[in-house]
């Protein structure tokens, strides 16, 4: 240290020194971007402007326009030549095909996962799940948490990257549904998760595959009587 110098206060040290690493304002905005997609605060068709998304999230064009790129490639948000991006409408037939995809490989997730997961995690899930279920009116936050947490549970104690890295995707592109319409789903729901993470518990993989094909036939099933109301 040169003479006459003082050791800087922690909180002018750099990040790094401090063993801290702040989010990249890339990273937030999309976080931000992603959040306010799917809960519905950017609608279907929603046109995104660079300038006055910048501006609502107090940050600079640049890690909007990444933040854009990101969520197009995850095919959240679509460009048309000449226009802005928007949030992409997804139609019913994309909605089902993405359920079906993911009942494939949810259902190999699960039997791949049976005797592999930790029973501490599990437990912990449990314990989550059957708490919402005891919330007398439970918000969509805490309804996606707990969904989040069974089904990364199960995908990632399959031990395959890949496939986990695919149903988080395809959950992504599901989730832009409006799952608020389906108010029947959420106490079966949880019962399913419930007996998914039991199956898997106990290693059996015969099991744990047929209730997660049940379970993502009823998300369609309830997905497709609502839209019929419409």
């Amino acid at each position: 240290m040169a003479p006459g110098r003082t050791q800087p206060h922690a909180d002018e040290q750099p990040a790094a020194a401090r063993g801290t690493f702040p989010k990249s304002l890339s990273e937030h905005a999309y976080c931000r971007l992603r959040d306010m997609i799917l809960k519905g605060e950017l609608p279907a068709n929603t046109p995104l402007q660079e300038r006055r998304l910048a501006e609502a999230l107090e940050i600079s064009r640049t890690p909007i326009r990444e933040a854009l790129s990101r969520l197009e490639s995850e095919g959240m948000v679509v460009r048309q030549a000449g226009r802005f991006p928007v949030v992409r409408q997804w139609t019913v037939q994309e909605y089902i095909e993405i359920l079906n995809v993911r009942r494939l490989l949810e259902m190999e997730a699960a039997g791949l996962a049976a005797g592999r997961v930790h029973a501490d995690e599990a437990a912990r899930v449990q314990t989550a799940i059957r708490e919402l279920m005891s919330t007398p009116m439970p918000n969509v936050t805490q309804h996606w948490s707990c969904d989040d947490m069974m089904h990364t549970l199960v995908s990632n104690g399959s031990g395959n990257s890949v496939l986990a890295e695919l149903i988080r995707d395809l959950r992504l592109r599901t989730r832009m549904f409006d799952y608020n319409g389906l108010p029947e789903r959420f106490q079966s729901g949880c019962l399913e998760h419930l007996e998914i993470i039991d199956a898997v518990t106990k290693g059996d993989a015969a099991r744990a595959r047929t209730v997660m094909g049940h379970h993502i036939d009823s998300v369609k099933s309830s997905i497709m009587k609502k839209l019929q109301q419409l």
